[in-house]
C-alpha cells in the first residue's frame, strides 16, 4: 500500500514539474534594443532591479532614489552591452513614468 502512495506522489511531482509557468519570461533582450516596459522596482545586492510584467528581470544603471521597492512604473531604456551588476541584462534608463503611461 505504501509503495502505491509513493508511486502516486512521484507521478504527481513529475506532472507538476512539466506544467508551463503561468507567466513565461518574455523574449531575451538584445544589447542596444530600446524597451518600454511595465513592472515593479526591486533591490539587489549591488544594483537596483526591475521585474517586468512579462517575467524578465533587469538591473538598472541608476538607483532611482525616491521610488521605494515595490513601486510599479513604466520604464523606457536601452539594453546595455555590459553590466557590472549580478543581475543581467542591464537597462540604461532613459525615462521613468507612471504605470498607466505604458500601453
Amino acid at each position: 500500500m505504501r509503495l502505491k502512495h509513493l508511486i502516486w506522489i512521484l507521478w504527481l511531482a513529475s506532472v507538476a514539474a512539466r506544467c508551463d509557468h503561468p507567466n513565461p519570461p518574455g523574449p531575451e533582450a538584445r544589447p542596444g534594443e530600446l524597451l518600454k516596459l511595465r513592472g515593479t522596482l526591486g533591490a539587489d545586492v549591488d544594483c537596483r532591479t526591475f521585474h517586468s510584467e512579462d517575467g524578465r528581470i533587469f538591473s538598472l544603471d541608476t538607483n532611482l532614489r525616491g521610488y521605494p521597492n515595490g513601486t510599479r512604473v513604466c520604464i523606457f531604456g536601452t539594453v546595455a552591452d555590459a553590466s557590472q551588476c549580478m543581475t543581467t541584462p542591464m537597462l540604461d534608463v532613459q525615462t521613468v513614468k507612471a504605470w498607466s503611461s505604458c500601453p
